[in-house]
């Protein structure tokens, strides 16, 4: 366990910014607690909740914000919020602070904080090479050797924008949320359409995690993360763990190794 990651002295009020949410979270040491949300374009919920946030971390703490983004306009005002609202200027993961691991890849600058992050996090808990699969607006299933080093990944549509795809694309094809419950014959067109997406985002998940095992000679440690990872995780019996908190949990690993370098705060 790393000093940076259990350290009961700091708190961190970090931010999530991704495509389809906001989410603001208090966590000290790896505890993940008051988890909020708000759509992108509602972040007058963001400002109503940020300072009650921030006032009920613990007193005695080495308290700082942390902001992790793959939206940029939403990014820039969200550090204008963190200002006007705490008096305090975030550490932005990946624009201050390097990202938390060492990255096997061409064109670092292109890869999605929230990838990277959610990696990190599943690395410095289970110390091995792990395979993290994300499900949310996108899909993505991305590797880390044993040494923590970022591999890349695949990158998927996400399971409600293939239902909306097959809806908007097609004259009759109705909208379908994926849901739990597939069975082995689509007996209407609705039960096609979720066994279809359903059950390719699994077969899908299998294939891309095994060709990782075969490049690293044996099977990675897999840990399933986003708001669609509970209905895939009750249909995958080869999945090893379901963390919802991963990229809340990897921004502030960054952010508190950023502190603890030379170069840091």
């Amino acid at each position: 366990m790393t000093p940076e990651s259990d350290g009961p002295s700091d708190a961190l009020l970090v931010i999530e910014i991704g495509n389809s949410h906001v989410a603001l979270a208090q966590l000290t040491g790896r505890a993940v607690r008051s988890v909020q949300r708000c759509l992108p374009d509602e972040l007058d919920e963001l400002r109503a909740a940020i300072e009650p946030a921030w006032e009920t971390l613990p007193d005695d703490a080495d308290r700082q914000v942390a902001v992790g983004s793959v939206v940029p306009a939403v990014l820039e005002r969200v550090v204008t919020i963190v200002h006007e609202e705490l008096h305090r200027q975030p550490i932005v993961i990946g624009r201050d602070t390097r990202l938390p691991l060492s990255m096997a890849i061409e064109r670092v600058e292109t890869i999605g904080v929230d990838r990277v992050c959610a990696a990190a996090a599943a690395f410095e808990r289970f110390e091995e090479a792990c395979a993290v699969a994300s499900f949310g607006t996108a899909t993505t299933i991305d590797c880390v050797n044993g040494e923590g080093v970022f591999m890349g990944g695949a990158i998927l549509p996400g399971l409600n924008m293939q239902a909306s795809a097959l809806h908007e694309g097609t004259a009759q094809l109705p909208l379908v949320r994926p849901h739990a419950g597939v069975t082995t014959y689509g007996a209407t067109t609705e039960e096609a359409i979720n066994n279809g997406i359903v059950l390719g985002a699994i077969g899908a998940l299998r294939e891309i995690v095994e060709r990782y095992a075969t490049q690293l000679s044996h099977w990675p440690k897999l840990v399933i993360t986003g708001g669609m990872s509970p209905l895939l995780a009750d249909a995958c019996e080869f999945v090893d763990a379901v963390e919802p908190h991963l990229v809340l949990e990897g921004i502030a690993l960054a952010a508190r190794r950023f502190r603890s370098s030379p170069g840091g705060p």
